[in-house]
């Protein structure tokens, strides 16, 4: 007999930036470049190779959103 599998997808690591860090955020931090400016273009970005500090401070000042 057959299982029926489900499939699962992984958890998107899209990120958009809010207002507040198109306003705060001068530089790029422990982004790159190219993300940082992504983000200011209001564009999502994958931040998957940034580091957990800096993931937790975006999330916690409410600087990006989960993206689409």
């Amino acid at each position: 007999m057959a299982e029926k599998t489900t499939k699962i997808s992984k958890p998107k690591n899209t990120f958009k930036a809010t207002d507040l860090y198109k306003r705060l955020m001068t530089n790029e931090g422990l982004l790159s470049l190219k993300q940082h400016e992504s983000l200011l273009r209001g564009e999502s970005v994958n931040l998957d190779s940034v580091p957990d500090k800096q993931m937790r401070y975006l999330i916690t000042n409410n600087l990006i959103k989960q993206g689409e």
